[in-house]
This record gives C-alpha cells, structure tokens and sequence, in this order.
C-alpha cells in the first residue's frame, strides 16, 4: 500500500455477531503473513489488532479513546489509511485508532474478511484528507465562531473526538473559552490549536495543551514542520471530576492560558497564530461549552 491509500469498506454486523475480521495478508496462502488483523470482539465488545509473521501473532493492540463502534444488526463504514508511520483506522468518519506498521507496507497484495458480517462495497484508492467527510453519515467537524459557540452547533450530548472549526481565525486579541468536566478517572486529555481539521497529512499544532493527571503536571507543545518541539511544564490545576472553565488568550507574543479565572501559564508562539483554523478535542473530559471572543490585548 502506497502512503495515502486506503482500503475502505461497507457493510453490515449481523444481528447475532460474535466477531468478524479483516486482514490486510501478504499472500495469498492459508498461512501468509498479515501485516495487519483488525477484529471487533463482540462478545468482549472491543477490537483487537495485530499482525502474524512466520505463523505467530505479535503483542495484541486494543487501547482506543473511543468505545467499540461497532454493532450487532448496524451497517458500518470502515477506512483504513496508510500514512507514512502507521495505518489510520476511521469508523463512520471518526478517526478510531492508529497501529505503527510492524512489516513494509509494500508487502500487502490481498485483502482478507471473514466471520459475522456482510460487505456491500470495498474499495482500494487514494485520498488527499484524512478523515473523509461521508454522506449520509454525522459529520465529526463542528463550526464555532463569535456568533455560533459550540451549544448553537451541538444539540445533543458532545461527543470525543471533538473536531471544530474555527472560519474566522484565531489570532491576537481573540480569546477561546473551553468550559468542561474532568472525568472521575482520569488518565489524560489534550486540546489541539492546529492548521487544519483533518488529521492526515499531519497538521501544525501551534499550541498543544495535555493534562497529565498521573504526573500531576500540565504539558504545553507545538508539532511544527513534521516534529514536537521542546515540552513546557505547569502545574497541573484540573482535578477529578471537577468542573472547570479553561481560557486561552492571542497576546502579542504569547498563549495566555487560564484555569478558572487563575492564570496557569504562557507559550510563546513558535508560529505565526493567525495559521490556526481548528481545534481537535480528545481524552478523559466532558465538553460543555466553547466560545470565542474578542479581547484586549497585552
């Protein structure tokens, strides 16, 4: 599979489904290797990846943000990206999970289905954007600006990952306000300032924001011209659990992040913040609220 391929396929779980696969082999014998198993478990409700090589099966992979999005008797729209580092797993337009390739991609020559499931379409071609807006399917990006916040947008329950797009900008003398609930048990979460609503290419983060509640410290980076740059600490504020209103000023020169109304930090920009056209939402939190406002400006 070239970089920017994909393999995407429709079909439809059965309703009494225990778990159906889907391999990407490199052969066409019984015992090829399989660069890449993807397996919804519906009997254990997750989905397990992993790859065979010389008939053994590596460390199996299973950890998703995400819950099974996979149900018995619903139909299903899968992607499967080959990006340059990994394969990009979408459902229903919702970036899923990745899965570092353990084999040349190149090797891949067939694609292989089997158990509880009926397939209506597959398709192998190239994309430009990753992921792809889907007719008739919920689209996962979100318009926010100073008119339209985020309850205007979203009437029902805010689901993660959370994609917005920002029409009018975010650059200095704009402020984000982000107001939200730490999960009971939280590992982490982060929020993106970044170029794009897509994931794939890879987009510029001019500010990446990651509470880390198991180090109980606040991390703030950019990915800029394909790498993170240096991480800048803060004390971490967030707690389980615990409501929080979350603000983010466009100074002259700087982030001016606040954690209610108590400021917790400041990030130099890297980057021009007048690029900044999305934000992307992911982790252990509940999001409420999102506005955006003009503000003065030091």
């Amino acid at each position: 599979m070239d970089t920017g391929r994909v393999v995407e396929v429709q079909g439809k779980v059965l309703s009494h489904a225990t778990r159906f696969s889907l391999n990407l082999v490199c052969g066409s014998s019984p015992t090829a290797d399989i660069a890449f198993h993807f397996n919804p478990r519906f009997d254990q409700n997750y989905v397990a990846r992993n790859s065979r090589f010389s008939g053994r099966w590596g460390h199996e992979e299973s950890s998703s943000p995400l819950k099974n999005p996979f149900h018995r008797g619903k139909k299903f729209n899968l992607t499967i990206l080959a990006a340059e580092e990994e394969f990009m797993i979408a459902v229903n337009g919702f970036h899923f999970c990745s899965y570092a390739y353990r084999t040349m991609r190149l090797k891949i020559q067939a694609v292989q289905i089997n158990g509880d499931v009926t397939i209506t379409s597959l398709e192998y071609r190239m994309i430009d954007k990753y992921p792809e807006i889907i007719p008739d399917l919920k689209d996962p990006v979100v318009i926010i600006t100073h008119e339209q916040p985020l309850s205007d947008s979203v009437t029902d329950k805010v689901e993660l990952p959370l994609i917005v797009k920002l029409p009018t900008g975010f650059n200095i003398g704009k402020q984000i306000e982000i107001v939200g609930r730490t999960k009971l048990l939280p590992h982490s979460f982060y929020l993106n300032l970044q170029s794009d609503v897509f994931l794939w290419p890879h987009p510029a983060i001019f500010l990446h924001i990651n509470p880390r509640f198991r180090t109980s410290t606040l991390i703030m980076n950019s990915w800029l011209k394909g790498t993170w740059g240096a991480e800048q600490s803060c004390p971490l504020h967030f707690s389980p659990g615990r409501p929080f209103s979350l603000k983010i000023k466009c100074n002259r020169d700087e982030f001016y992040v606040s954690y209610d109304g108590i400021h917790i930090g400041s990030y130099r920009y890297r980057a021009s913040p007048h690029l900044i056209k999305a934000m992307y939402f992911q982790g252990d939190v509940l999001i409420k609220e999102i506005t955006l406002s003009d503000t003065s400006y030091e």
